[in-house]
């Protein structure tokens, strides 16, 4: 099942990103900066007993200055425990995600962060993501 993330879920948050990324970078200083920040929006899959298995975060902003602005999706991290890797949850969780952060719908965000890029470049594929 896949919720979105609360306040409470940032810890499990960090401890997961931090251990996925953890050849990129301290992603113990990075990650909770990223969620401090307006726009910024996270989902977790978790199993029937509510134990989370990963989880993706986005940053919304508008692109462009006009009014009539679009409003642009990041993929900013995206992390699935190993023990639960190579059973399609990464690829649910970007079929989940909404495209602007009021959207109920679940197309792919519009671009990714390079960071995000390099680190879900094959499951991106498999989804059928492509950044703008």
């Amino acid at each position: 099942m896949i919720r979105r993330a609360e306040v409470a879920d940032h810890p499990w948050i960090i401890a997961i990103g931090a251990e996925a990324y953890r050849d990129l970078g301290d992603y113990t200083r990075i990650l909770p900066s990223w969620l401090e920040q307006p726009g910024v929006l996270a989902w977790i899959d978790h199993d029937l007993q509510g134990r989370g298995r990963g989880f993706a975060m986005l940053g919304f902003y508008m692109e462009g200055g006009s009014p009539s602005a679009e409003v642009v999706a990041d993929l900013l991290a995206l992390a699935v425990l190993p023990a639960f890797q190579r059973r399609g949850i990464g690829s649910k969780l970007l079929a989940h995600v909404p495209t602007s952060p009021r959207s109920g719908s679940t197309p792919a965000p519009a671009s990714a962060s390079s960071m995000a890029r390099r680190a879900t470049t094959a499951a991106s594929a498999r989804s059928g993501w492509c950044g703008r």
